[in-house]
């Protein structure tokens, strides 16, 4: 993945790395930058698009911070939600993700299975 805002410097993070007292291999500084890089990107591009939708030129910190919670907090999903995550995986996977629920069911409902009077 080529990096594509050239926000992140690759000898700032080298030596900040150092700063720690610690050496950093280039291809692990590299994929650092890389990985960043998109985040950054998409948070950017995110706030952009809110500021732009509420139709100002200016990317305000309340766009920022949406963007922010958007792209890198974590957070419960409702069913719908995780669904719709599920379902973005490829057929091979889903197959996997149901046999492993399934499984995890079995397993469960072994405990819980309670004969009725």
């Amino acid at each position: 993945m080529p990096i594509k805002t050239g926000i992140i410097k690759f000898t700032t993070v080298k030596d900040y790395i150092a700063t720690k007292k610690m050496r950093s291999q280039v291809t692990a500084v590299k994929r650092f930058i890389e990985d960043f890089d998109a985040v950054i990107e998409a948070v950017i591009v995110e706030a952009v698009a809110l500021a732009v939708a509420a139709k100002r030129t200016t990317v305000m910190k309340a766009d920022m911070i949406t963007a922010i919670d958007k792209h890198l907090k974590k957070k419960d999903l409702t069913w719908d939600q995780t669904a719709a995550e599920m379902i973005k995986h490829n057929p091979t996977d889903l197959g996997k993700i149901s046999k492993t629920i399934l499984e995890w069911i079995a397993a469960h409902e072994a405990g819980t299975n309670k004969k009725r009077k």
